[in-house]
């Protein structure tokens, strides 16, 4: 893995820290990014949404309300769709309106605002007015069928849109907020006491896909985790005890890691409408139950995810020479192959997609690298494609089994023509090389004042240089984990440092080998004890350039 040093500043105080950090984020209001403006101030202006869409979609749902039109809130089974339903429900509802919530399920009804989801409304009765949320911007033909049956409909989504737009009455929307921040503003307009109460909801979609965690996005996470710390949701609360989340301590991680996939888990293996019960419910009783079950299904994600992933990585070792990878297979499930191909291109530092070849369509999913827009790239192929959809960082799309090899070998050739080999260099961002003499719980709390972190604003990592092992050990029930005890050449430091999952690297290191470090800093609580530790990214020889 190669080192790229985003700054070669050495700091000499804590200060500079702080001021290294800024840089390298190109932040030029300090002020503004340590105490980010309320959600409230936030325009639409400012994420470029269109203000006469906006009228337009307003004026609409509030003539539904008034002449008790039936509305449908038409969401998608992610985590930032099943939020979005649940924000614009919510502000409708309590408005009065004769308003349903409806979560497609995957493998019925397909992605997004499909027709066969519209065939199971009609079984029932069509609504007066639809309104998508994180869906929609590139359904021009269910629109256009919809609009034929007498139904209005509204899109609010925050996908990249198609050459051709929707026939929709309005169309809401900005790529730089996730679909439920668009479905907040939107439902802000309408009510904005119910709008404020579900910032909490907001904050999980945002992480969850992944936006980019400054400007406004940083606005409604970093104030919407004050008010998901402090939710007064019986389902969120009951989803925190059944995955032991300390409510104090829930931060961008806590979501990111824990919260949202619990959330994700329904809409991948059984039905995203109860995960959109669980976070809607009044009622305590059935909010643990339901806590319970999406707790339950989100393991069997996880070991479902874990045993087709090594299937993944078998068939992706050889394609060393592509510039994009694809495995596929009938056995893969197509609510995990996003996860699927997440990890890959994680581990390899390549794009890559993952396809369920099941039944007579296709359906992939593909993670990207920064630098390559994957969407785009995708649709280079559009006329092999029944679908496609998503954002630089991550699309879905779907084909006719027969063309799988055409698929592949134009994806294929396309990324290797076009994709500039530097971009798939597996490569760790530093921060800067930070002195020993700095290492303290000053420097970490100087560090948690950029929090919280995520997409833009990662966790910073920085390195640390001619360290020497005192201690070197394994950790975890199947000693899978490496712990070292570093110090400095005076024997001034003490620093614990921990390798997740890298326990094999011990066979490597001896106690007295010099080394250099990259990591995360942090501090850790022990029996009201707090030390500082170091989260190793990765180690080189200490005679290693930096």
């Amino acid at each position: 893995m190669q080192w790229r040093f985003l700054s070669d500043r050495v700091p000499q105080k804590i200060a500079d820290v702080s001021e290294i950090l800024l840089s390298n984020r190109q932040i030029t209001d300090a002020d503004e990014f340590f105490q980010p403006k309320s959600p409230a101030e936030i325009t639409p202006a400012d994420i470029e949404m269109g203000l006469e869409q906006l009228k337009v979609a307003k004026d609409r749902i509030l003539e539904a309300i008034e002449k008790k039109q039936k509305i449908l809130v038409f969401g998608d089974y992610d985590a930032d769709g099943i939020c979005a339903t649940a924000v614009l429900w919510e502000a409708l509802y309590d408005l009065g309106a004769d308003a349903m919530p409806f979560i497609p399920h995957r493998e019925k009804h397909g992605y997004g605002l499909t027709w066969a989801a519209v065939e199971e409304l009609k079984k029932h009765s069509l609504p007066d007015l639809v309104i998508t949320v994180d869906t929609g911007i590139t359904a021009v033909e269910t629109v256009k069928l919809l609009r034929q049956e007498g139904v209005d409909v509204i899109i609010s989504d925050h996908h990249q849109p198609d050459e051709t737009l929707p026939n929709a009455l309005a169309i809401v929307h900005t790529t730089m907020v996730s679909g439920a921040s668009v479905a907040w503003f939107l439902a802000r307009e309408l009510n904005e006491k119910a709008a404020q109460n579900s910032l909490d909801l907001v904050t999980i979609a945002a992480i969850s896909d992944m936006m980019p965690l400054l400007g406004v996005n940083r606005s409604l996470v970093w104030h919407g985790l004050e008010v998901l710390r402090n939710t007064k949701r019986p389902g969120l609360q009951a989803l925190f005890k059944a995955g032991g989340f300390k409510t104090k301590d829930i931060d961008a991680g806590t979501v990111g890691y824990g919260i949202a996939p619990r959330i994700n888990a329904m809409g991948r293996l059984s039905h995203g409408l109860d995960a959109l019960r669980l976070l809607c419910t009044t009622s305590s009783k059935k909010a643990k139950e339901l806590a319970t079950l999406v707790d339950d299904t989100n393991a069997d994600r996880q070991q479902l995810t874990d045993d087709l992933l090594q299937l993944a990585k078998q068939q992706v070792r050889g394609q060393r020479d592509q510039s994009l990878l694809i495995a596929h297979s009938p056995d893969f499930h197509e609510g995990v192959i996003g996860l699927i191909a997440g990890k890959l291109a994680e581990w390899y530092a390549k794009p890559a997609i993952v396809i369920s070849t099941r039944g007579d369509s296709a359906k992939a999913s593909a993670r990207s690298v920064p630098g390559v827009n994957i969407t785009e790239l995708i649709r280079t192929g559009k006329k092999l494609l029944l679908e496609v959809g998503g954002h630089p960082m991550a699309a879905g799309f779907g084909f006719e089994l027969s063309k799988l090899d055409d698929v592949m070998n134009h994806l294929y050739q396309y990324a290797q023509e076009n994709i500039d080999p530097e971009l798939l260099q597996k490569t760790l961002d530093i921060e800067c090389l930070i002195p020993t003499s700095l290492v303290n719980k000053e420097l970490i709390s100087t560090i948690n004042k950029f929090a919280p972190f995520g997409q833009s604003n990662y966790q910073p990592v920085f390195a640390l240089q001619n360290l020497k092992i005192k201690q070197v050990q394994t950790v975890g029930n199947q000693q899978q984990h490496l712990k070292l005890t570093l110090t400095d050449s005076k024997g001034e430091l003490d620093l614990p440092a921990l390798a997740w999952g890298r326990g094999e690297a011990a066979n490597n290191l001896q106690p007295d080998d010099l080394i250099n470090v990259a990591g995360v800093l942090e501090t850790n609580e022990w029996r009201d004890r707090v030390t500082v530790q170091l989260i190793l990214r990765d180690l080189q020889p200490a005679e290693s350039n930096l």
